[in-house]
């Protein structure tokens, strides 16, 4: 059985044909072919351990998945996933995976869940003219998980209007988990602020000004 994160991003896909890139344990490959959601995929992780016991799941489970290790979408040759997964880990480390193979990416759809950075996240996608098509939240816990949906094609996407909406975007006010969302983005912005305040060091009043009216627009949404 997936977590409500794990589940949600098996819940994004369309094709017959995914990557799951830093898949852990293999959950989701192994749940999109059990169910028949998919026809094939590929499992990867940068480290041999997870790979392992990804292997030992599949097996367990008497399916038929590709293990392979290695960096990133590295993996992978051009056209061989319809559509990559990118999870659980941050947004910068999912940038930088995009951007090293960047042929790779833009002939896949991308179903990506950053742990954080998820507006550095937003920014590299849309300076790099990726098309965000779909935003969804899930709830476990205390905890709020984006899962960002993109292509390189243009089609209905999600478009981000200011500042804000790269922290939080306005697609996802109407989302059942919108409020956990805003008040985990209020503690994050409180945060950094008060750290901002009682630093030794002294910081920029251009940085505390932003962040002050930042808190003020998300605190009135």
């Amino acid at each position: 059985m997936l977590t409500p994160r794990l589940e949600l991003i098996k819940n994004q896909v369309q094709g017959d044909f995914i990557a799951d890139i830093g898949t852990d344990h293999g959950f989701v490959p192994i749940e999109l072919i059990k169910s028949g959601k998919c026809k094939g995929a590929i499992a990867s992780d940068i480290n041999i351990g997870p790979a392992e016991i990804a292997k030992s799941n599949i097996k367990k489970e008497g399916l038929s998945i590709q293990v392979r290790v290695g960096s990133g979408l590295s993996v992978l040759k051009k056209g061989e996933a319809e559509e990559i997964i990118i999870a659980g880990m941050g947004g910068k480390l999912i940038s930088d995976i995009i951007a090293a193979d960047m042929d790779i990416a833009k002939n896949a759809r991308l179903i990506l869940q950053p742990m954080n950075a998820q507006y550095e996240l937003r920014k590299f996608l849309t300076e790099n003219k990726f098309f965000v098509e779909h935003e969804d939240l899930a709830l476990e816990g205390f905890k709020v998980y984006n899962v960002i949906v993109c292509t390189s094609k243009e089609n209905n996407s999600v478009k981000y209007h200011s500042e804000l909406d790269y922290h939080i975007p306005y697609v996802l006010k109407s989302h059942s988990h919108f409020k956990h969302l805003k008040e985990k983005k209020i503690r994050e912005f409180s945060k950094i602020l008060k750290g901002y305040k009682l630093s030794k060091i002294p910081v920029e009043q251009e940085k505390i000004t932003y962040l002050e009216n930042l808190l003020s627009e998300i605190k009135n949404l």
